[in-house]
């Protein structure tokens, strides 16, 4: 296996492992226009027979389960589909997408154009802060910012530590713990050179976590109704719970539009550690290393701090100064819900199930013990918060 043979992906951008290691931008990696259209196509048909909110098309998924929940008898007053397991445009496109990769297969074709999933994502969050004011960085406050920072940092402890009571390799682990504690594929991608990481290694991890971040977006909402969780408090548990950022507005989204937004929101904080994050990963399981090897945090910040970051601020500031008026925040509140819910498809179509299969047993055990114990400790924090009036909208 050469290293051109294995493809990582950073916020779900697909490409060589050799060009991933290379200061390269998001759209140096992508395939032409052109190319991509097959792809680009299919994932916006699929969206749109998913659902697509605002468009009256009568013949979608969401609209035949809603039809098979007249038809049969409810389940304590509720429809099974959409009450009860909430099969909404983020489901099943997350689904459709999944069941076409891995049992129908996904033609040549189209795969360019999947690669522009992530240029939807990032398009999308910068869209979203149209929707927030100053107040509401006010009502994040100290309390959500520590709770991020902590969980952040504790988690990727948390995995070392397992991964050394396993006897994994180090490396291994370095990659996990990145991968869980923090922003998933980007922050697998950022520390992989620094710890030397194989090509396959690399692949692997991705795989798991966005694999437990599948799991995710389908059992958190659940978990959610059942503990009465509100939707704020639930956008801030998706932002520090779920691994892989291009997953966490999906998980808000499959609880409460509200629920969405403030994930979305929340995931820029966690964004923005996660230079210091990888830093202090490579630190914890390479010691020695790191007192020899001369690495900057500025340049690791220069190479890997996502971009779209600063589109988001952009867009943010000028909503404070309230510089776009209602029907344009509308408008733009409808393109963001469309670009995210292509995306929730193209994750779909990207995800191969077979390759967790690969990381071994042991990897993807421990990883996902450590992210789940992430998820319940989190909540459980939340949950006490709640009652003494924090993570209140």
């Amino acid at each position: 296996m050469t290293e051109t043979d294995v493809t990582v992906a950073s916020n779900g951008v697909f490409r060589s492992v050799d060009t991933a290691m290379k200061r390269v931008s998001m759209w140096q990696a992508l395939p032409s226009f052109r190319e991509a259209v097959p792809g680009l196509t299919a994932m916006l048909i699929l969206a749109f027979f998913c659902g697509l909110p605002g468009i009256p098309w009568p013949f979608t998924i969401e609209r035949f389960f809603s039809y098979i929940d007249h038809v049969l008898p409810p389940i304590n007053g509720k429809g099974l589909f959409l009450d009860l397991l909430h099969c909404n445009y983020v489901v099943t496109g997350l689904i459709l997408g999944l069941v076409i990769r891995n049992f129908i297969g996904v033609p040549k074709s189209w795969e360019p154009g999947l690669t522009f999933t992530p240029v939807l994502m990032n398009a999308g969050i910068v869209l979203i802060a149209s929707q927030y004011f100053l107040h509401d960085l006010a009502k994040l406050g100290g309390t959500t910012i520590t709770l991020m920072v902590v969980f952040v940092f504790g988690t990727a402890n948390l995995v070392i530590l397992l991964f050394r009571l396993f006897k994994v390799d180090e490396r291994q682990a370095a990659l996990q713990a990145a991968g869980i504690a923090m922003c998933g594929v980007s922050a697998i991608v950022a520390i992989a050179p620094m710890v030397k990481a194989r090509t396959d290694q690399i692949a692997y991890t991705i795989a798991t976590s966005i694999g437990f971040g599948i799991l995710c977006i389908i059992m958190m909402p659940f978990i959610g109704r059942l503990v009465g969780i509100p939707e704020y408090a639930f956008g801030i548990w998706s932002a520090v719970g779920v691994p892989n950022s291009a997953q966490v507005i999906p998980t808000g989204f499959n609880y409460g539009f509200e629920a969405g937004k403030v994930a979305g929101f929340a995931n820029i904080g966690r964004i923005v550690l996660i230079p210091a994050g990888v830093l202090y990963v490579y630190f914890v399981a390479f010691t020695s290393e790191f007192r020899r090897e001369k690495i900057s945090l500025w340049q690791v910040l220069k190479d890997k701090f996502p971009l779209f970051v600063f589109g988001f601020m952009a867009v943010w500031i000028m909503n404070c100064f309230h510089l776009f008026p209602v029907p344009a925040r509308a408008a733009m509140e409808q393109v963001m819900i469309w670009f995210f819910a292509i995306c929730y498809v193209g994750i779909g179509l990207q995800t191969k199930l077979g390759d967790v299969r690969k990381a071994g047993f042991g990897s993807v055990t421990t990883a996902t013990a450590a992210g789940m114990l992430k998820l319940i400790g989190c909540l459980i924090v939340i949950l006490i918060g709640l009652k003494y009036g924090y993570f209140l909208k």
